[in-house]
């Protein structure tokens, strides 16, 4: 078993070690397919379809095992788990927009390069190198549209998975 354990690329000082799984054509093939690794993707819509997910599963364990659960259906028990899961959302929200603000903004907006702007003059700017991500995800921008879009994904999310439960529970 222990053969099969190796260094990632045979360097020992990455700190990842290849496995049968992590280095397999099937791990590489979904990771594609998952929306935060899909090419082509805006950052809106990634993050709505990141949003909707987790706002689908997220009012689940809110409504079984929170505060007000019961044995029969109860539209309370509902209204209170459907209440959790957006909260819980908007903290979400707002801890990857943080994120996005200190991470990002000290690139885009370096000291440095707003002084060299200054002083070469506004008629000249555009030939000065401009810091740019690898991605539309790698700027305050497109990681405020992300955050848009997961809240507003993940709001959508929890109000189909409640009237999915809803529906379930009144009919069947």
């Amino acid at each position: 078993m222990v053969s099969f354990i190796k260094p990632y690329r045979q360097d020992p000082f990455v700190g990842h070690l290849a496995t049968p799984i992590t280095t397999s054509a099937f791990t590489r093939a979904y990771l594609k397919v998952l929306p935060a690794y899909r090419p082509g993707l805006t950052p809106l819509s990634r993050g709505a379809e990141i949003g909707f997910t987790h706002g689908y599963f997220l009012i689940g364990p809110f409504y079984t095992y929170g505060p007000l659960r019961s044995v029969e259906f109860s539209l309370t028990s509902l209204a209170a788990g459907l209440l959790a899961a957006i909260t819980l959302l908007l903290i979400l929200t707002v801890g990857l927009s943080i994120y996005g603000q200190v991470t990002y903004d000290v690139y885009d907006n370096a000291l440095i390069v707003k002084l060299v702007r200054q002083m070469v003059g506004s008629e000249r700017t555009q030939d000065l190198p401009q810091i740019k991500g690898t991605s539309e995800l790698d700027t305050v921008l497109g990681w405020q549209k992300f955050s848009e879009g997961f809240f507003s994904g993940g709001l959508i999310g929890s109000i189909v998975a409640a009237v999915g439960i809803a529906l379930y529970s009144t009919y069947l």
